[in-house]
């Protein structure tokens, strides 16, 4: 299915109107049509809107597949990382410093609690919930690139009403937001595969010329 046939099959499931769609997802009524019918493709936010509205999580109408996760590359591994903390599948925590940023030595990955009841993990011989299970980064160089993300994904997470901010400070915002991005691109761009069996091998970029 596509995303517009995916928006009408629970639109229609809900027994509601593309109006009533369009009103409770504070869209315009010629967009619901359009996305429905594949004249026109929903953005990321206007997925969220709809769902929302739907009741219902984007990834039933942008699919399980459209964040093409891969785990290949190092540059792979962080941008998995990045979306399990952003969705709260897992936690990354820690003492921070003065500086607000996570001392290396006391951070460790966590599983959301709110998934206790789903998975169990064999330790031992003994079954122990995943939740109350801690993992530590034992790579130095992925430890220090997600540290650094980490704090300026944390800073803005305080801000996500910049309504009351004034003028100065709405742009010094938006200039974290855009360093925070940077960082994400540039902690993706890592060609080095994860498998280091067999000494360190770079996956093929695409040629060009």
């Amino acid at each position: 299915m596509t995303i517009g046939e995916k928006i009408r099959y629970l639109r229609e499931r809900m027994g509601i109107t593309q109006a009533k769609l369009a009103e409770v997802s504070g869209l315009h009524p010629v967009s619901i049509r359009k996305y429905e019918t594949n004249k026109m493709q929903p953005q990321q936010a206007q997925i969220e809107r709809i769902a929302n509205a739907l009741n219902i999580s984007t990834i039933a109408i942008s699919g399980v597949d459209h964040a093409n996760m891969k785990l290949e590359t190092y540059g792979d591994l962080m941008g998995v990382i990045m979306v399990l903390h952003n969705s709260k599948v897992i936690i990354i925590d820690g003492i921070r410093n003065e500086t607000n940023m996570l001392k290396p030595e006391t951070v460790q990955i966590k599983i959301n609690p709110l998934l206790k009841w789903v998975f169990d993990s064999d330790v031992k011989g003994e079954s122990t919930p995943l939740t109350d299970i801690s993992f530590t980064i034992k790579n130095k160089q992925i430890l220090s690139d997600l540290l650094r993300w980490e704090k300026l994904n944390e800073y803005l997470s305080k801000y996500k009403d910049v309504s009351t901010l004034s003028k100065e400070e709405k742009s010094a915002i938006a200039e974290i937001a855009e360093n925070k991005e940077k960082i994400e691109i540039e902690l993706q761009r890592s060609a080095i595969m994860l498998d280091g069996s067999e000494g360190i091998a770079v996956k093929l970029l695409a040629d060009f010329t």
